[in-house]
């Protein structure tokens, strides 16, 4: 490690704290509890601002310590919960008592810091986390596109299916008929959001492309950036699986608005700080009801960077306003902290071709954030069998196997490292359990555990989508289909019920066990390798939570939870 030039400029975000944390937290405790008087009485993002936010005087004082230590371009969010400000090195070192070093991570040049971020003791009370003070572990899609080549040790469970069912790939538009949506209206009186990075345009194109071949209406959508940070350059195609399999699932929305994060100095992805003001921009414009993520990092990385407090305050703002942050489990099935020599997670070891060497301890789990917050719906994955396109047949836990992990441009293998493609699960380490989960799981569950819900995962029974104005030719998978399937089935039941259903986890934990349905069952597959990870069992399980929902049922359901 060397230091970081004290030129090299940064982009930071402090990230405050709530004030009457406790008051906020008995409030979203009660507010979907059935018969409290504050039972779905949400509130403004002025009316939250106003009871929870840091005062005026307290972001004053943020401020002025920012500036007097050399920021510049020092912005507020409109609920003053996020100040980003831009610097160099040497005004971090300066504000927060720490010092930027240099070094290689994963083959790539990196920086970090070396202790943890320090305030005035004036500003404790206030400040709860810095965010931007590294680039060496950035958000990350869980998109699954690969060539077929680079699969290793396919997992059985893809076997598992009888004459009459089959593994297929699927339009975005099969997705509700699959999972008995299709008789619901389209989420026409629904605005949805997605989290994303990246120039819009061509998704944006993409999208009418998809719609117009699907006979579905053009959508509205909109662009909302939050204004600090560096335009990343090109989106990723992943927020065109995104889009396009919550319209075909929605059958059409309200507005699809896209929350795309800015990029940090010397990166062209987005980084904790900028994904976090994209979160917040989301929450603050209040106009979405259910938002999409397919982004995270590994719980000890956000937990670390201080990114986990800091947008688990966001998502308890949303809760509070009746909006519902839909998030992918991740793709690395229970080995989400381990990283490949290029950065990939799932990292199990190498292989010569014929067979694996593990060099990991395959017993050491690990789960996905912003996955493992209580205050979103973590979506998990599934392998889906169908009766031909349309028809539910079955599925299983979402395991291909074991696969290289280190791919070029065109899908192929750049060094002998291999990973897992599976679906997140688990248990938090940072997380405690809502009362909602320890309710229905058992006085043990102590720690928050996900998946909530699981949806199609796998690639070969993916979606196919249009992508720079052609259809691909392959499918695309991964938890980053199963949770866009999810928002686009919810956000039909949203419209249905003018948009007040807010979070729905405690219900689902409160009114699913035992009533399989409302719900698919997965009870075959883990998500381990060879043996270790979560196997899936009849109930609630740590692979894919309840399975799937049967929307059609749900909506009718909803009607007699609401009136408990």
């Amino acid at each position: 490690m060397t230091p970081l030039e004290l030129s090299q400029p940064l982009h930071i975000a402090v990230a405050l704290r709530h004030r009457n944390e406790e008051t906020l937290d008995r409030f979203l405790r009660d507010l979907n509890q059935p018969g409290s008087p504050s039972y779905h009485r949400y509130l403004t993002p002025a009316e939250f601002k106003a009871r929870f936010s840091p005062t005026d005087a307290q972001v004053a004082a943020v401020v002025a310590h920012l500036k007097a230590n050399g920021f510049l371009n020092v912005s507020v969010s409109e609920n003053n919960m996020l100040l980003s400000a831009d610097g160099n090195a040497n005004n971090v070192q300066s504000a927060f008592q720490t010092s930027i070093k240099r070094f290689n991570y994963k083959g790539k040049p990196a920086y970090g810091n070396d202790l943890s971020a320090r305030v005035p003791s004036s500003l404790a009370l206030s400040v709860d986390s810095v965010l931007g003070l590294q680039n060496a572990v950035v958000p990350h899609s869980m998109l699954q596109r690969f060539a077929p080549e680079a699969v290793i040790e396919p997992d059985s469970i893809e076997k598992n299916t009888t004459d009459a069912s089959k593994l297929v790939g699927h339009e975005p538009t099969d997705f509700a008929k699959i999972y008995d949506a299709s008789s619901l209206p389209a989420a026409t009186n629904t605005t949805v959001g997605i989290i994303a990075w990246g120039d819009m345009t061509q998704t944006i194109a993409d999208l009418n492309t998809f719609t117009q071949n699907a006979h579905l209406p053009k959508v509205n959508t909109a662009v909302v950036e939050d204004g600090s940070g560096i335009p990343v350059p090109d989106a990723d195609i992943e927020f065109a699986l995104d889009s396009q399999v919550i319209i075909g699932t929605s059958g059409g929305v309200k507005e699809l608005i896209f929350y795309p994060a800015m990029s940090g100095p010397g990166t062209d992805r987005a980084t904790d700080a900028t994904v976090n003001a994209a979160y917040n921009k989301a929450v603050t414009d209040d106009k979405a009801t259910i938002i999409n993520v397919s982004l995270g990092n590994d719980e000890y990385t956000s937990y670390k960077t201080g990114a986990l407090a800091a947008a688990d305050a966001v998502f308890k703002q949303a809760v509070a306003q009746g909006q519902t942050f839909s998030v992918a489990s991740g793709d690395a099935g229970v080995y989400v902290g381990s990283y490949s020599p290029h950065g990939n997670q799932g990292y199990i070891g190498t292989s010569d071709g014929a067979s694996i060497t593990t060099i990991n301890d395959l017993s050491k789990y690990s789960v996905q954030y912003p996955a493992s917050s209580p205050y979103v719906v973590a979506v998990g994955g599934t392998m889906l069998s169908t009766t031909g396109t349309m028809t539910w047949a079955g599925e299983t836990v979402w395991n291909d196997g074991a696969a290289y992990a280190d791919l070029d441009g065109t899908g192929k293998r750049v060094d002998n490292a291999v990973r897992i493609w599976a679906t997140g699960g688990g248990k938090s380490v940072y997380e405690a359990a809502p009362s909602w989960q320890t309710a229905a799981l058992g006085s043990s569950v102590t720690k928050r555990v996900l998946p909530d819900v699981a949806f199609d995962a796998a690639r070969s029974t993916g979606a196919y989508i249009i992508f720079n104005g052609q259809k691909m030719k392959s499918p695309s998978g991964g938890t980053s289909l199963a949770s866009p399937i999810f928002v686009g089935g919810w956000a039909r039941l949203e419209s249905a019920t003018n948009n007040s259903l807010s979070l729905p986890t405690p219900a689902f934990y409160e009114n699913l066990p035992g009533n399989t349905a409302l719900h698919h069952d997965v009870t075959a597959g883990n998500n381990g390798y060879h043996g270790y990870g979560f196997t899936a069992t009849s109930g609630w399980d740590m692979a894919t939570g309840f399975g799937s929902l049967d929307f059609a049922k749900i909506s009718a359901a909803i009607r007699s939870w609401r009136a408990q």
